[in-house]
Parts: C-alpha cells; sequence; structure tokens
C-alpha cells in the first residue's frame, strides 16, 4: 500500500463523505448500478487518503468478506475510475480516491519515492501548459496524468 500524509489538517470525515455523495450521484447521473464491491472498494481507498494496489485492496476487504479475487477488483476500479472517483497512478500501479469536489479537472500527483507517500495537486497553471502545448503541436490528449517521482518534506 501506498500512504499519503496531508500537508494540511482537515476534517477526513468530510473528504470520505463528499466523495461518497459524488460517488451516488454520478451512479444516478450515468445510469449505473452499483456493483457488491464498489462500495468496498470505494470505501477502503476513502480509509486513509492512500494508494493501494487491486492485490492489497483483494486482500484487506478478503479478510471481512468472502475471498475476492483481483479481476473483482479490477472490475470495480474500472468503473470507480470512468465516475471520476478514483485515479490510478501508473508508476506504483495502485490506486487512490479522489477527493474533489465537483469534477476533477486535473490528475496530478507528488509521490515520494523513499516512503511512498502521495500527495494529489490541482495546478490548474500546469494543467494549463499541458493543454497550450499539445494545441501547439496540434495533439489531441486522451488523458492528463502527471506524476511526479521525489522526495518528500519528512524524507
Amino acid at each position: 500500500m501506498v500512504t499519503s500524509t496531508l500537508s494540511t489538517i482537515h476534517k477526513h470525515n468530510q473528504c470520505i463523505s463528499g466523495a461518497k455523495i459524488r460517488f451516488m450521484d454520478r451512479m444516478k447521473e450515468q445510469n449505473k448500478s452499483v456493483g457488491k464491491n464498489d462500495k468496498p472498494v470505494l470505501n477502503l481507498l476513502l480509509s486513509n487518503h492512500g494508494a493501494f494496489t487491486a492485490y492489497d485492496i483483494a486482500e484487506t476487504l478478503s479478510n471481512k468478506v468472502k475471498r475476492l479475487q483481483p479481476i473483482q477488483i479490477y472490475r470495480s476500479l474500472e468503473k470507480l475510475i470512468a465516475l471520476g472517483v478514483v485515479h490510478r497512478l501508473a508508476t506504483r500501479n495502485s490506486f487512490i480516491a479522489c477527493y474533489e469536489t465537483g469534477v476533477c479537472a486535473t490528475s496530478q500527483f507528488l509521490i515520494c519515492t523513499k516512503c511512498e507517500n502521495v500527495e494529489e495537486i490541482g495546478s490548474q497553471r500546469l494543467d494549463q501548459e499541458i493543454q497550450d502545448s499539445a494545441n501547439k503541436k496540434n495533439f489531441t490528449i486522451i488523458s492528463k496524468n502527471v506524476e511526479v517521482l521525489g522526495l518528500c518534506s519528512k524524507c
């Protein structure tokens, strides 16, 4: 599991409730049904602002309910990503809940390579620079995921 520290003090329950409301709203908007593993997967991802691999999720949830296979977890993760409530961290092959209110416009992360802390950042300026560069090159962006690897202040 990749952990996350928060740079500012906040009320985690507000993050959780906001993300759950956004999840349910998007399910209704897209006329999707909630799969039996969707809520447990989202709840685990929301538990600590950390990132988890599909295998971490399967193992953790299997300790609470019947044995889950990673393919079941991947199906739920795909749905949660499509709904915009979960992000995939490609460099760590892990997943992290999105706590942004409304539509998450950016997928930008600072990832510590020593302690594996993850911080989601939302730099509109960086996002605009990427968009401007793509426009100049007549490049159509399909996905904008930025993962910056380095050392956090604690390390």
